[in-house]
């Protein structure tokens, strides 16, 4: 068993700043998920009509996919780097 303890980062220096982005987040994650539901089901929609996947939206997905990496951390107090919309959406990579 790994005895490591985790790294823990500081206390931000604006905390109510911080929770209001958190809460920003927040909200925004929950309308990610309807979006993403949304691109799953025309997704599926194109494999059933051209018979191929549609790159646009795949795409669009591991974008999202990589938002919600970024947000995760930063509301769970994992890292202090802001998802976009604080930072550009190709910057959201999560590391």
């Amino acid at each position: 068993m790994d005895s490591t303890k985790p790294t823990v980062l500081p206390r931000p220096d604006n905390l109510w700043q911080h929770g209001l982005i958190m809460l920003i987040l927040i909200l925004l994650v929950n309308l990610a998920q309807t979006v993403l539901g949304i691109c799953a089901l025309f997704q599926f929609l194109w494999m059933l009509i051209a018979k191929e996947r549609n790159a646009g939206i795949a795409r669009f997905g591991q974008g999202l996919a990589q938002w919600l990496a970024v947000t995760a951390r930063f509301v769970t107090g994992d890292a202090d780097q802001r998802p976009f919309p604080w930072t550009s959406w190709t910057d959201t990579r999560a590391e």
